[in-house]
């Protein structure tokens, strides 16, 4: 993802996944609520950098880092939060006739002294989920690993570790030979971005690397596959006369965002086959579908139900 510069091109993704693994979000914990604007129709589990030690936002620095993963509100219902991880290791569980555990992995860069020694520590972490879940589940692990499964790099300490992980898990690979990281400065390339599964007969198939495009502002293209499972899915229960009020915090704009989202969406609109009560609509759509992606909002008014029942039934929690 890369910031909040890039939600356009994530809410574009929204429609055609019903789980999204993200990585560097750059969202603070304060911030967390972005991504439900960004991605209306899902719910998420969120870590930030700083969700062990917040910081105050005087002075706040740039974002850095964070991984989500996000799932489509109708699978709500199956979808249970694990704990286990850290800020760049988030896992979630997909209750199925085959029960599934999803990994979104954000690995160290190879840019500092110390980046052999964390990347071997979130490796540990990542063992000690399939250590729990590898009897019961079938595993999925995706994100960015700052390393690749092609020839190792001399300059590079975490290919080879990453490369005697994948083996020593039996994770199987599926990708095709593309490159999915590309830096700025367009000297170079790498592929370093995957979705690798432990199952002894792959589960995922159309496995799929995403060309560049314009609207993407990230280093990063996307890597897709599809999984078939059956989950339980079902609607939860809207509560009667709730409703909640949001208000706009237009001070704290993401101008980028916002100018981007708008130029996009005028980019595929011809004004002259419309009436002029369309355009007027289709502009109202538009900035409130842009408000949406890049002005942060927060809860004016919370109004539950007018009646409490005198035998309430009970509620299902995942």
């Amino acid at each position: 993802m890369e910031g909040k510069g890039n939600s356009f091109y994530l809410n574009t993704l929204e429609m055609a996944s019903d789980i999204i693994c993200i990585q560097e979000h750059w969202l603070y914990e304060f911030q967390k609520q972005v991504l439900g604007h960004v991605l209306p129709n899902m719910d998420m589990h969120i870590r930030c950098s700083d969700t062990n030690e917040e910081i105050d936002n005087f002075k706040l620095p740039r974002g850095k880092g964070g991984v989500a993963i996000a799932w489509k509100n109708h699978l709500t219902p199956s979808v249970q939060e694990i704990q286990s991880g850290n800020n760049r290791i988030i896992a979630v569980e997909l209750k199925s006739p085959f029960n599934l555990c999803i990994i979104c992995v954000y690995m160290p860069t190879n840019n500092s002294g110390d980046s052999y020694l964390e990347y071997t520590e979130c490796l540990d972490i990542i063992s000690s989920i399939f250590s729990t879940y590898s009897a019961t589940h079938r595993i999925i692990i995706a994100g960015d690993f700052n390393g690749t499964l092609k020839p190792p790099r001399k300059y590079n300490k975490h290919d080879r570790l990453l490369q005697a992980f994948v083996q020593e898990m039996s994770l199987k690979q599926s990708y095709a030979d593309k490159s999915t990281f590309f830096h700025h400065s367009g000297l170079s390339c790498s592929q370093i971005d995957y979705i690798l599964d432990n199952t002894t007969s792959s589960i995922i198939s159309s496995y799929k690397t995403h060309d560049r495009c314009p609207s993407n502002s990230s280093s990063h293209v996307p890597v897709s596959a599809k999984i078939d499972v059956k989950a339980k899915v079902k609607q939860s229960p809207v509560k009667p006369n709730s409703a909640r009020q949001f208000k706009f915090q237009w001070k704290d704009i993401d101008s980028e965002s916002f100018n981007s989202f708008i130029n996009e969406e005028l980019s595929q609109y011809n004004i002259e086959k419309h009436s002029l009560e369309e355009n007027i609509q289709f502009l109202c759509n538009c900035l409130k579908k842009a408000a949406a992606v890049a002005v942060p909002s927060k809860i004016i008014k919370l109004k539950g139900p007018q009646s409490i029942s005198n035998n309430p039934q009970p509620s299902s929690n995942l």
